[in-house]
């Protein structure tokens, strides 16, 4: 047979969750295979590619130069997101290759193929050979993913993703209204009812229910409410209709539990808020041990009651870490005292977890939260970032396709001042969980402190958006956009305000919405309706270092000098104080020049240096 070998760029493409839609609705797979063709080949044809096969669902093809591979990419993926339920994957890779007749073979298909599976959907990876041959092009952007081990290849491999879409401009993105921002599909999980004798046992079916509201919240094209919200509603007897009305969502999931020694009953309701029909229900009468299982189903259920059907990746997604009952049950308990801010028993029931099974990640991952939170707000040192470090990395290694493993790995990164490393662990969070609040939000924080202001700016509106009712995020990117002297910053705040103000109506005493949202408040000019919110949190919150912080920071914006330093200088010796943060928080300009205040800074780089 006639062969010949050259130099090619080869791409793959595959259809997302295409073998799940030929389960699901077998007619309508077709078509969106009928239509793939379609849609891809005159694109082919026009960067003057060669089809080679498909290979079920996939498309292998070769291109003589490197530009027309991924400008066809481009292309194809752009036109691809126009034809409702067409998701692809693209892999490029340039290698020597075999053509063979009317087939090709060789290492450079192998990996381009294996590239193309590490894909997520609707975006295209490359490997480094690609990049460093566009590097150069005007045009064409791309973005180093992370680095890998491929099956068979004997060095690793770094992957770059070829950004299909220009970066959104902080300055120039629209803050709209909730109602507008609430359209679709939309779910709130509420706190399943404790139907046990005992009462300690809350903290499970909290628990069960946030597993489930995190879970739901990675996938795509799913607004789920966030815990702070839809828990607002515990033990109050009110109709599901108003409920959801009030979160401004189309559908619940309630539930109850009754845990009896190694018994376990659930019961679900999957209940549209338009006219309170039950969508789904369901009754499940297990062994302790099962409720991994149960929550998969549970997940599985609602998502493609809600969605229709879902991707390979996002079963995958929804598939929960395993670990013995009586660990899992201190992670529990940990999360839900993490929340509380108890952060010393929320390390203890952490640690118990981690001693019973030390491979289980989650645990591992909420330890070095705690660790990074005692270290950079409430007074801990070098041991506690240590700590916080062999945890994160220990969560890595154990689970390395965890958003949260590089997120709390990033957040310890970001204090210890590895910026670039940080970065890199922000984004493979993001990659992993594009709905990652925590992971936008820490970085966020971590490039305002850097001073990258812009960047800060573009993390906090992800996280906004991430997180449609989460007051925080917005209220710190109008506090970017104004240090950035951009207008679209009064927009924010005006936004920021009405989620803060609903929290509120839900949470009346929570320490951050009243302290962060009293700084707002001043800066909107309500200067008599901030100082009520913040002296309401100083009088209920005594002893909390983050309160009387950001009361410094609304006396310091106020002009009074000595009541701003005086309470920055109790926040401080309560250990509550980012010396990053106050060097680039304009809030504090007004005391830059103050002789306390230059100490405080001295006192604050001698801790951390």
């Amino acid at each position: 047979m006639p062969q010949n070998r050259q130099l090619a760029a080869i791409m793959f493409t595959d259809i997302v969750g295409y073998t799940a839609l030929m389960g699901n609705d077998e007619e309508g797979a077709f078509r969106i295979l009928s239509k793939n063709r379609e849609l891809q080949k005159p694109i082919i044809e026009q960067y003057n590619g060669k089809w080679i096969k498909e290979l079920g669902d996939g498309v292998m093809v070769s291109f003589n130069t490197v530009s027309d591979a991924v400008n066809a990419a481009i292309r194809i993926q752009k036109e691809s997101l126009a034809v409702p339920g067409l998701h692809l994957t693209i892999g490029i890779h340039l290698g020597e290759v075999v053509f063979e007749n009317e087939d090709v073979f060789g290492d450079g298909v192998n990996i381009a193929a294996r590239i193309q599976a590490f894909a997520i959907p609707d975006s295209i990876y490359i490997s480094e050979a690609i990049h460093n041959n566009i590097s150069n092009k005007q045009g064409i952007e791309t973005s180093f993913v992370k680095q890998v081990k491929l099956k068979n290849v004997n060095s690793p491999m770094r992957l770059y993703e070829v950004v299909t879409a220009p970066k959104k401009d902080s300055s120039q993105i629209p803050i709209t209204g909730s109602t507008q921002e609430s359209s679709g599909k939309s779910i709130a999980v509420l706190p399943f009812t404790n139907m046990s004798n005992d009462p300690d046992q809350d903290y499970f079916c909290d628990g069960i229910s946030e597993e489930i509201i995190d879970t739901l919240a990675q996938l795509n094209n799913l607004r789920v409410i966030a815990r702070t919200s839809s828990f607002s509603f515990k033990e109050k007897n009110l109709d599901v209709r108003e409920i959801g009305r009030t979160l401004d969502v189309t559908t619940l999931l309630e539930g109850s539990v009754r845990k009896s020694g190694n018994r376990l009953r659930i019961t679900t309701k999957l209940v549209s808020v338009s006219d309170g029909s039950h969508l789904w229900t369901n009754r499940y009468d297990r062994e302790l041990e099962d409720i991994f299982a149960i929550q998969e189903d549970i997940a599985k259920n609602v998502a493609t009651e809600l969605k229709g059907f879902l991707t390979s990746y996002e079963k995958e997604v929804i598939r929960p870490q395993k670990t013995a009952i009586q660990a899992y049950e201190y992670f529990l308990k940990g999360i839900e005292l993490f929340h509380q801010l108890n952060l010393l028993e929320s390390k203890i029931m952490f640690e118990k977890s981690i001693k019973i099974d030390p491979d289980y990640a989650p645990s591992h991952a909420g330890l070095s939260d705690v660790f990074c939170q005692i270290y950079e707000w409430h007074g801990g040192n070098n041991d506690d970032l240590a700590l916080a470090e062999n945890h994160s990395f220990r969560a890595l290694s154990i689970s390395p396709n965890m958003a949260e493993s590089h997120a709390s790995y990033g957040f310890v990164l970001s204090l210890r001042k590895r910026y670039d490393e940080a970065e890199k662990e922000f984004i493979e969070a993001i990659r992993l969980n594009p709905n990652s609040f925590d992971a936008y939000y820490r970085y966020a924080r971590y490039s305002f402190s850097r001073g990258h202001i812009e960047k800060s700016a573009e993390m906090f509106l992800k996280a906004s958006e991430v997180r449609l009712e989460d007051f925080q995020s917005l209220l710190l990117l109008a506090q970017s956009l104004r240090i950035l002297g951009k207008n679209e910053a009064a927009k924010a705040l005006k936004e920021g305000l009405i989620r803060v103000r609903k929290h509120l109506e839900l949470n009346p005493t929570d320490r951050r919405a009243l302290s962060l949202g009293a700084v707002s408040l001043f800066e909107n000019g309500e200067k008599e309706k901030a100082m009520k919110w913040i002296n309401k949190a100083v009088e209920l919150y005594p002893e909390d270092g983050g309160v009387i912080f950001n009361g410094a920071c609304l006396y310091a914006k106020d002009g009074n000098k000595k009541k701003a330093i005086s309470l920055l200088e109790v926040a401080v010796e309560k250990g509550y104080g980012n010396k990053e943060w106050i060097e680039r928080d304009h809030d504090y300009d007004s005391l830059r020049n103050e002789p306390r205040f230059i100490a405080l800074i001295k006192k604050l780089n001698e801790k951390y240096r």
